[in-house]
Formats: structure tokens, C-alpha cells, sequence
């Protein structure tokens, strides 16, 4: 099997003269091997003793992936590397036996660095600096003298920068399972009365529906004045009434890829008062103004200066970035911000997210979200679900 991701990796490693990668954020691992590494929580996130990494070469082809022996068989059923290596945690099975995941993962990584360039000679490892666990530093230092260590988080966002095909077949389906849960939304708030927690439970129902498997989903839903602010949390233990916003900004997680869209509506079917019509106006506005600007030759900035703009055409000003890009993370480079001055180039994906709000004086904040495909023709908007009123 082809793995375009990690051809493009070691092509961006390779320019800053990598022999090998030792990855270590989940995204990056994620990215490069295929494997959906598990968002950090729960049990076996306080068992585990470091996160999943990935050792691959960059003109050599092998490559590694280091997991907890919980996670070896979903590893090896959907990695497209060459070897999946496990080491053991706490035994909460018969026969009991004491262990330490410290040294097994020490063993391990030996073990692997030793594999990789038979222990001796002088490697150049690319690393992620950021989330490089000590023990392995440590690790390097003492017994691979000869190793030079260079941080590869520069390379690896190039390296993600323009998706795959694969990737983009990825985020639409993800785009899918949120249009489900917006659609959810809309039927909801087709009447008052609906307490926060009910109206959160079906929107989730209906998203892990549409998936067919377990989610993780990260996000809030808000009604009433708390629409106000740009992020109040929620849900909360609350009915919304007539007339009310109600807004949800919802974020799953699928086969590794994130979805990103967020929905601003009036409870009960009534129209808009003034206010609410003007901020709801401009939002929309302001995001089909950005959408427009996601076309090769433009610049991040240039979607949030229209955005903000079309805020200021209404008086109002923009609340936050225009947006960000979306795939192994919910947010990632480039942003719609008005020092990001990185080129739009086909086959990038963005979630533009454009609000405005009151504060905590007010009433009213509107914010719309959906996602972005840049072809050679234009922006295409997804998913279907309809905007606001």
C-alpha cells in the first residue's frame, strides 16, 4: 500500500538533512503511519509511560512505529509501517506479574535506534522537540553519542500542508458525521423548552450514528446570553427558551481526522430581532467573503481582511481569526490572521470561523463555521447544512 503521507514527510525531513525521524506527537505519528493514535485519556493514557512514536528512515525505507501492548493489535491492523514493536505496562491480567513500563520502553527504543542504523556511526535524527519525552533524550545522549539531534516540526507542517487525496476523502467524511450533528441542531431548536443536555445528547447520538464506530467530540453548545461571548462552555443545565441563540461549535474525531463547524440559530422558529438579525448578517457575510479569497495565489491574511471588513461594513468587529486549517488536528497552520502571509495552494482544507459578540454587557454573538477545499476553480463549501436563519 501507498502511503503518500509519508513520502511527503520524508521529503520535507530530507531537506534538512535527516537520516532518520523519531515522531512523537500524536498527530505527526497519526500522519505518517496511518494509525489512529489515541487521544490522550482515560486508563491507559495514565498507564501508558510515553506516547506512540514513530522511528522511520528518510532515504531508508524501514520504518517503526513504538506503542504500549494495549495498543498493538489495532496497530498492526491498520499501520502501513514495517514493524510494529510493543512494550508492556502494569499487567492488570492473570498472571500478575510485576513490570516495569519505564524499562520495557527504555529496552524498546534501544532496541529500535540500534535497528535502525546498526549502533554506530554518526545518524542526524529528526525530533519533535516539543513533545520528545526526556527518557528518550536522555537515552540519545548517553548511549548514541554520534546521534546530532535537529527539531523537525517545521518539516513535518510543510509536510502536511497541501492534503492527499486520502486525506481529503478522510475530512469529508468526518464533514459528514458534524453535518449530522448540525442537522440534529436544526431539528432541535425547532421548539423551546429543550434543556442543554438533552438537546447535546441527541446531536452526539446522531453524529456517532452517522460514523458507525466510537467518537472522541470536543466542542460546546450555548443558548441564550452566554452567545454573547466567544467561548463560554457548555452545555449547561438550562432550557432554551423562545427566541433564544443557540450555538454550537462541535468538533469530532474520525479515522485520525478532525471536523470543525459551528452553527448560530434562533430557538422556536420566531424571527430575529434587530440585533440578532444584524450580527447573523455579518457573520455569514463575513464567511462566504473569506471563502472566496482561499484560491491559489492568495494569502492566508487576505480571508481575514475581507472578513473583517465585511464586520465592519455592519459596524461590528471581527471577534477572533477568520479560521485555520483542519486534518490530524482540529486546528492547524496556516490561520486566517492578518500576519500569516503563507500562499493558498490547491488541496488545502480550512474551516473558516467567522463571530462577532457583545461581551458580557450585551446579548447578542453570532458565529458560523463550515468547512473549505481549495481547487484550481475555487473554494468548495462543505458540509451542506444551512447557516443560521
Amino acid at each position: 500500500m501507498i502511503n503518500e503521507e509519508l513520502e511527503r514527510a520524508r521529503a520535507e525531513l530530507k531537506k534538512i538533512g535527516a537520516d532518520w525521524a523519531l515522531l512523537s506527537s500524536g498527530e505527526n505519528v497519526t500522519y505518517v503511519s496511518h494509525f489512529e493514535v489515541p487521544v490522550d485519556y482515560g486508563a491507559v493514557a495514565h498507564l501508558s509511560y510515553v506516547p506512540s512514536m514513530a522511528l522511520l528512515g528518510v532515504s531508508d525505507s524501514a520504518s517503526f512505529l513504538l506503542v504500549n501492548n494495549f495498543l498493538t493489535n489495532s496497530a498492526r491492523a491498520h499501520s502501513t509501517f514495517d514493524e510494529v514493536l510493543d512494550y508492556d505496562l502494569v499487567q492488570l491480567f492473570a498472571p500478575y506479574e510485576k513490570t516495569s513500563p519505564k524499562d520495557n520502553f527504555t529496552q524498546l527504543l534501544r532496541g529500535a535506534l540500534k535497528k535502525a542504523w546498526q549502533g554506530n556511526g554518526k545518524a542526524r535524527l529528526a525530533i519533535e522537540e516539543k513533545s520528545l519525552p526526556a527518557i528518550a533524550v536522555r537515552l540519545l545522549a548517553d548511549e548514541f553519542p554520534n546521534v546530532e539531534l535537529v527539531d523537525c516540526g517545521p518539516a513535518l507542517t510543510a509536510a502536511r500542508l497541501v492534503k492527499t487525496e486520502r486525506e481529503i476523502k478522510l475530512l469529508r467524511f468526518t464533514a459528514e458525521v458534524v453535518n449530522a450533528g448540525q442537522e440534529e441542531l436544526i431539528g432541535q431548536c425547532q421548539q423551546a423548552g429543550k434543556n442543554e443536555y438533552e438537546m447535546w445528547a441527541a446531536i452526539t447520538q446522531a453524529m456517532h450514528v452517522k460514523a458507525d464506530r466510537p467518537l472522541y467530540v470536543s466542542g460546546e453548545l450555548v443558548t441564550g446570553e452566554r452567545c454573547r461571548e466567544i467561548a463560554p462552555g457548555g452545555p449547561r443545565n438550562r432550557a432554551a427558551k423562545l427566541g433564544d441563540l443557540a450555538r454550537m461549535d462541535i468538533s469530532p474525531r474520525v479515522n485520525g481526522y478532525w471536523g470543525d463547524c459551528t452553527n448560530t440559530l434562533l430557538v422556536g422558529g420566531v424571527e430575529p430581532t434587530e440585533k440578532q438579525r444584524l450580527y447573523g448578517a455579518a457573520a455569514q457575510e463575513a464567511f462566504y467573503a473569506a471563502a472566496e479569497m482561499l484560491r491559489p495565489g492568495r494569502r492566508a491574511r487576505d480571508a481575514f481582511e475581507v472578513a473583517s471588513a465585511a464586520f465592519a461594513k455592519h459596524g461590528l468587529e471581527i471577534g477572533h481569526y477568520a479560521g485555520h486549517q483542519i486534518g490530524v488536528t482540529a486546528n492547524e497552520a496556516p490561520w486566517l490572521v492578518p500576519y500569516d502571509g503563507t500562499p493558498i495552494q490547491v488541496g488545502m482544507v480550512f474551516s473558516i470561523e467567522t463571530g462577532s459578540y457583545e461581551g458580557l454587557d450585551g446579548q447578542t454573538g453570532w458565529r458560523v463555521e463550515k468547512s473549505v477545499i481549495v481547487h484550481e476553480s475555487g473554494p468548495e463549501i462543505f458540509p451542506d447544512f444551512d447557516l443560521g436563519f
